[in-house]
């Protein structure tokens, strides 16, 4: 990945997280980058992606974390909203709200658990590699 393709997705994923709109985000980045919108709408279909090598990349440390504190603050929010709210549009909104924040808490998670599997076979291969190698001078 290159630096400016690494920048694009850094700041589409962090702007997203903040709450703004993808459609919002991805024409802002298409003027910012002068990259056409489908090329950024077909690169956000494909975040499953390069969504945790942006998480496990230095730049983004603790960004799992941070924005799991955000979806449960934003849920906590909503749940106020929804019992104590006297107006039903009010409620269902707050409803609304809790389902897409547990969804991107299940991705967070998710995220986490795909980079720490990740780490995991980089260890296993490593420790292979260095078996393999060990066998081949004692041959």
């Amino acid at each position: 990945m290159n630096l400016e393709l690494f920048n694009r997705r850094a700041e589409m994923l962090d702007t997203v997280c903040k709450g703004f709109q993808p459609v919002v985000v991805v024409n802002q980045l298409a003027k910012k980058y002068n990259i056409s919108e489908k090329t950024l709408w077909n690169d956000w279909g494909r975040r499953e992606k390069w969504v945790p090598i942006l998480l496990a990349s230095r730049h983004f440390s603790g960004f799992a974390e941070t924005q799991g504190a955000k979806v449960t603050l934003v849920e906590k929010g909503a749940w106020s909203i929804f019992h104590n709210g006297n107006n039903d549009n009010a409620k269902v909104g707050a409803l609304k709200i809790i389902l897409k924040s547990v969804e991107a808490h299940g991705n967070i998670v998710l995220s986490s658990d795909v980079l720490s599997r990740i780490e995991k076979i980089e260890q296993d291969l490593a420790k292979k590699k260095l078996m393999e190698d060990k066998n081949c001078e004692n041959q």
